[in-house]
């Protein structure tokens, strides 16, 4: 996952599209804005989307060079049909709330905000608040037509009062797909709310009228206050274009509350379990500051996470384990691409992380996720491959693990044409003792009926088999391996496909002191023949532009550095997109993807949404993705990162 952390300027320039799209407003200079920030929103807010400006985060869209691509006729109607995908991912909301973001074109005067709140344990409540000013005829447009569809949906209309504000009520009868629900409008002055939650609109309803009331704000949770504050000390008096928070433990499960009851069953409490149980709670908040056209920067931002210590431990019989150790990231001094790096990848990122300490953290977490909540089956697995007379007979910790080093590095890059097996992968990981580190690789792949031995530029390469596999020698593999269906889920529910491991044919070798794991053994055989003969990466032009950015955003000391050409690296998505193969894709992102998606089912691919048909030749798109940076600390109550993307 950390590999992959430079993805996340593409993700929030898509996020920012689609928002700056849907809300474009003229805004006049000089005109009284209403509050639409954390001081009218509640102390039981999870999670939070805040735009400072609408129009003016639509300007800066507009100027940089994603806004000038997704505006060229040749993306149009990618571009429609994606905003449409987008609102159809936001029915939820349109569910809840009568309305969808595809709605609000045109209202917004100013700021808005769209929170996810929980009043009580396992409820939860959408809140959105727009600033209207010299919108407000448009905004009573959309109030009618909000009361249209609800009364379509055979909502009963009534009003209550707050102050000398009148909230327009909707009590929505059950169905079969949801339960009653109350929805309520209001438009105050120059401020418009919408919530399912009637209690929350008066709160708020009451914060910006002055009034009294009982209740803490957003503004005065620890969390939040820290995660903004250290974006701020970063950011200087520049105030920012989006702001973003979420509390994860409330977040996930205010989510999952907002789900029908069939999905709540299906997803299980899996994941909400192991974040509680494993003391995952220390990550109290997340969030941070997003800012388009900043500077000599498409896109700046900076995100914060606040884990204050100490941590908790885990349960028993686990106490000495405290999981969130597994997360130990020593800030580093040495960030320069190894000799062996190829000036040609696609994206390049190193970090420090102190895998002994992870390893002897990790059996409590191991024991819930694999062994469903049975204590010692971490331990019978190590016992199992150090003591089995038909095992490799290896201890893990003593004669491998131990001589791990602090630093790993991760390159990317893809091979052509493309197809839904193209992205290649390699992390390396530095040794205290290559020697011992390979001796017990071998014995732990040696007698592997799934692994194949072979021998190139005097390293020695494990290649790891799928079932069905034609290898380089002409075999086709047969593994018959145990198959696990995800929890939840029977064994004749789940897809075969959804059991392979995150590399399936990986290959590991011992190369340059260090651990090599490939998720393709033709990929690590190039990587080592290149060393002897590529121009490496740290002469590589726009890698140099990149880390100059670097130090001007005063970024020194790090425990993460990373460097993607964005127009390699998201390549391979967007011709699976265009060849309509996205959900085929054995990349990280598309196997994510397929993982979330509901409609995966046994015997089946998921079905693409997005019609990529219309998609230019990538030639096109190319020009306007420029190289991206990201850039990570470890601080004493958590972690902060910052990242960019810079004109091409």
């Amino acid at each position: 996952m950390i590999a992959r952390i430079s993805r996340q300027t593409i993700v929030f320039s898509l996020v920012t599209v689609l928002v700056a799209g849907f809300v474009q407003a003229q805004v006049p200079s000089g005109s009284t804005r209403p509050i639409v920030d954390e001081r009218i929103l509640p102390a039981t807010t999870k999670g939070v989307f805040l735009v400072t400006d609408a129009i003016e985060l639509g300007k800066r869209w507009d100027a940089t060079q994603l806004g000038q691509l997704m505006s060229d006729p040749v993306m149009k109607p990618f571009g429609e049909d994606l905003k449409r995908q987008f609102s159809e991912r936001l029915s939820r909301l349109r569910e809840r709330l009568g309305l969808g973001l595809d709605d609000l074109k045109g209202v917004p005067g100013g700021g808005l905000s769209i929170a996810l709140t929980q009043p009580n344990p396992g409820e939860a409540a959408i809140g959105l608040l727009v600033d209207v000013t010299d919108h407000h005829a448009e905004a009573e447009k959309l109030l009618k037509k909000v009361a249209a569809n609800l009364t379509s949906r055979g909502g009963q209309m009534s009003q209550q009062k707050v102050g000398k504000t009148t909230i327009i009520v909707f009590d929505l009868p059950a169905t079969d797909e949801r339960p009653a629900a109350r929805v309520g409008y209001f438009l105050s002055g120059n401020l418009l709310g919408a919530s399912d939650n009637l209690d929350l609109m008066k709160e708020v309803l009451q914060r910006q009228m002055g009034l009294p009331h009982d209740t803490g704000t957003l503004a005065e949770v620890p969390a939040f206050v820290e995660v903004m504050r250290r974006c701020q000390a970063d950011a200087g008096g520049i105030v920012p274009q989006m702001r973003w928070y979420v509390e994860p433990l409330g977040y996930i499960e205010a989510v999952r509350a907002t789900l029908p009851e069939a999905e709540r069953r299906r997803n299980g409490p899996s994941l909400l379990d192991v974040f509680e149980k494993q003391g995952f709670e220390s990550i109290r908040g997340i969030g941070g500051h997003i800012d388009l056209k900043a500077g000599p920067f498409e896109l700046l931002h900076r995100t914060a996470f606040f884990a204050p210590k100490p941590y908790k431990p885990a349960p028993a019989p686990y106490e000495k384990m405290v999981p969130m150790k597994i997360f130990t990231f020593p800030n580093g001094t040495d960030f320069t691409p190894q000799a062996w790096v190829p000036g040609d990848i696609a994206a390049y990122t190193s970090f420090y992380w102190d895998a002994n300490a992870a390893f002897a953290n990790f059996g409590s977490i191991f024991d819930q996720m694999v062994g469903e909540g049975e204590t010692g089956v971490w331990e019978d697995v190590l016992d199992s491959l150090h003591e089995d007379p038909k095992g490799p007979q290896i201890g893990l910790e003593k004669e491998i693990v131990k001589y791990l080093g602090q630093r790993v590095t991760v390159i990317t890059d893809y091979q052509l044409p493309i197809t839904p097996k193209s992205e290649r992968l390699l992390i390396a990981i530095d040794l205290g003792d290559a020697k011992a580190v390979a001796a017990g690789i071998q014995k732990l792949f040696q007698d592997d009926p799934v692994v194949r031995r072979h021998e190139v530029a005097d390293c020695v390469l494990w290649e790891t088999l799928e079932e069905g596999q034609v290898t380089a020698e002409g075999e086709k593999t047969v593994v018959d391996l145990p198959q696990f269906a995800p929890e939840g889920q029977e064994e004749d529910d789940f897809e075969e496909e959804e059991a392979k491991p995150l590399l399936p044919n990986r290959t590991v070798t011992v190369a340059h002191g260090q651990l090599w794991i490939a998720s393709h053994r033709d990929f690590l055989e190039t990587i080592l023949k290149k060393a002897k003969e590529n121009e490496p990466l740290i002469d590589s032009m726009d890698y140099r532009v990149v880390q100059a950015a670097r130090e001007e955003l005063g970024v020194d000391a790090s425990f993460l550095r990373s460097f993607s050409r964005t127009e390699e690296e998201f390549r391979p998505i967007y011709e699976l997109i265009r060849q309509g193969k996205m959900p085929e894709s054995e990349t990280f992102f598309g196997r994510m993807l397929n993982a979330l998606s509901p409609e995966t089912k046994k015997g089946q691919t998921r079905t693409q949404k997005i019609d990529g048909k219309s998609l230019p030749d990538f030639q096109v798109v190319r020009r306007y993705l420029g190289p991206a940076g990201v850039f990570a600390l470890s601080e004493e109550n958590g972690w902060y990162v910052t990242g960019f993307m810079l004109k091409k």
